[in-house]
């Protein structure tokens, strides 16, 4: 054997005494190894297991709207009958789309669930006609406006428009938004030349102060109106034919006044007992110019239960709307509620308001209880002893009632009386020597209308009665109440002031009359008379109407011709002193009502 053959011979046998020898050293490792993979695995399944265990009435996921204002870690259980609340350090975010793994605490036990958040809704967004000279730079950003969606919304042209290239171009951008919905949007866009106009028509926002004519020609100072605009209203919408100079030329152009703003609102999710609840139930502080109109874009089944996820439309006079989304839920409630306090008996004078409220108490498991009195079987205005009735009504309308016994008495109200109860009240009138005119009568209005709770309770007998016994604690009545009260402040306060009722031949059948004060903030050898009104008013008629002259009033009734309350503010003129037609207050009335 020579010696190559030697060498592999011993190389040969070596590798394979060590391999042996690895493969003895190497199987208690092995199996080490393996012991712990299976042990590992043993854990993560308990823990997975743990960690997805969820009770049977816990939903796997919810999938909501983004947007959205807010959701409950209630909201995931199918069986109202338990707890939930999120785990410290929850986290998702309603206005991105995506999946968020969350941990509820349930009865006290943490769980696993998930919550999608989706975007189905194609963003929307104003994309008027515009125009920019000629070689001017022009991003899709800077065509749109108004851009109203729940998720964040990218904006590009779908073919860039050359700007180089004078005169009209058919543009179009796409808005897509974080779920992939998109809108697309075409207008015009007018190239011009380098020098001269820019504009030859120009669109104002409705409510805008007057624009410069710098507007028309795009250059800070070179523009002048040669049209006397002092007298556009741009409250107004409408389109005036104008002329503007620009470098010693003078152009015909156009100016518009438009409403292109959209509404805006605050949405709260509501609760009904067994019915849907009104559009306007859910909105409150509107934001607009015009006159605001909400309705459901979808309306509900009418045999709906639990929740029920619905999307809002404000509209507004001028067609432009915003879309929200919400949700009520329908509850069952047949327990009425329990009248807890109660007195035998009352008592009260004649022509005035009985105090009950204070004596009376009741709960229920709403937890929200409406108090009345009903007194139908009692005359009020006739001394005697009569029963009447406490009434507990529940938002789901179960009722309980409690017979009483009413006393009334033959009695009359003194000017020292009425001058007491009235001084009594000077700190929270918060009346201040160093005041104008104007700042008192404002101070008497809030006073009276924050104080103040609408019942229509009034017998309108005597105005220093129901002022007294309003003034005095009750605090509570109709328009009449309403005006009494005033009308006893202000001639306490020195104030010349007489009661304005309306007018008898405005009065239309099922309507009733309406009463408030005509107030002079002047002098007698310089009056100022101004109509004060503070009977509360539901959205949208609740307006500081405080100091109004005749043709804030007659908009106002116009405004509301289309109601039960016709010819509101209707009076006869020739019966009192003139009104002054000096504007002091600022009322929302929509523009179209004046001047007609």
């Amino acid at each position: 054997m020579d010696y190559r053959e030697y060498r592999n011979k011993y190389n040969n046998e070596s590798v394979q005494r060590h391999s042996k020898k690895r493969a003895r050293s190497g199987k208690p490792i092995i199996a080490a190894i393996i012991l712990l993979a299976l042990i590992l695995a043993v854990i993560v399944v308990i823990l997975i297991a743990g960690a997805s265990s969820r009770p049977e009435f816990l939903a796997r996921s919810v999938t909501v709207e983004a947007g959205r204002s807010a959701i409950k870690a209630s909201d995931f259980l199918m069986d109202k009958n338990h707890t939930a609340e999120f785990a410290e350090g929850a986290y998702y975010d309603l206005s991105k789309v995506g999946e968020y793994k969350l941990e509820i605490i349930v009865d006290g036990e943490s769980c696993t669930t998930k919550l999608i958040v989706v975007d189905t809704v194609a963003p929307t967004a104003f994309a008027p006609d515009f125009s920019v000279r000629k070689g001017s730079s022009v991003s899709a950003e800077d065509c749109v406006s108004n851009i109203n969606d729940a998720t964040e919304v990218t904006v590009k042209f779908k073919k860039k428009p050359d700007t180089d290239k004078i005169g009209k171009h058919n543009v179009t951008v796409v808005l897509e938004d974080g779920g992939g919905n998109k809108t697309e949007y075409s207008f015009i866009l007018e190239v011009v030349p380098a020098t001269g106009l820019l504009y030859t028509h120009y669109v104002s926002e409705l409510g805008e102060p007057m624009p410069s004519a710098d507007v028309f020609t795009g250059v800070s100072g070179n523009g002048e109106y040669v049209t006397a605009v002092s007298n556009i209203n741009t409250s107004t919408a409408g389109m005036y034919m104008i002329q503007v100079s620009m470098d010693g030329t003078i152009y015909d152009v156009v100016l518009e006044i438009a409403d292109r703003t959209a509404p805006t609102a605050t949405v709260t999710p509501q609760s009904a007992y067994n019915s849907i609840p009104k559009p306007d139930d859910f909105i409150s502080n509107i934001v607009d110019k015009s006159q605001v109109t909400v309705k459901y874009e979808t309306e509900p089944q009418s045999d709906v239960s639990g929740r029920v996820d619905v999307t809002l439309v404000l509209t507004d006079s001028y067609g432009n709307s915003t879309r929200y989304e919400s949700y009520f839920t329908v509850l069952n409630d047949n327990t009425a509620p329990v009248i807890t306090k109660c007195p035998e008996a009352l008592e009260v004078d004649t022509g005035a308001n009985i105090l009950w409220r204070a004596s009376v108490e009741a709960t229920d498991d709403s937890g929200e209880v409406e108090l009345s009195l009903d007194t139908l079987s009692a005359n009020l205005s006739v001394p005697g002893i009569y029963t009447v009735e406490i009434v507990a009504r529940d938002a789901a309308g179960n009722e309980s009632r409690r017979k009483v016994k009413l006393t009334v008495n033959d009695g009359s109200i003194t000017d020292e009386m009425l001058r007491d109860v009235i001084a009594g009240l000077e700190k929270n009138l918060n009346i201040k020597s160093t005041m104008t005119n104007e700042e008192k009568v404002y101070a008497v209005f809030r006073f009276v209308y924050d104080s103040m709770k609408y019942s229509n309770t009034s017998k309108h007998i005597d105005w220093k009665s129901e002022a007294y016994h309003a003034l005095s604690g009750a605090f509570t009545g109709d328009c009449f109440t309403y005006c009494a009260a005033s009308y006893a402040i202000f001639g306490y306060l020195g104030f010349d002031v007489r009661i304005v009722e309306r007018a008898e031949s405005a009065m239309i059948e099922g309507t009733g009359t309406h009463f408030w004060v005509l107030i002079n903030i002047g002098t007698e050898s310089n009056p100022q008379w101004y109509h004060f009104d503070a009977t509360p008013q539901r959205s949208p008629y609740n307006l500081p109407t405080y100091l109004m002259t005749d043709a804030q009033i007659e908009a106002h009734t116009r405004w509301r011709n289309d109601e039960i309350l016709e010819n509101y503010y209707t009076y006869d003129k020739e019966k009192f002193p003139a009104v002054s037609t000096w504007q002091r207050v600022s009322l929302e009335i929509p523009a179209q009502y004046f001047g007609q």
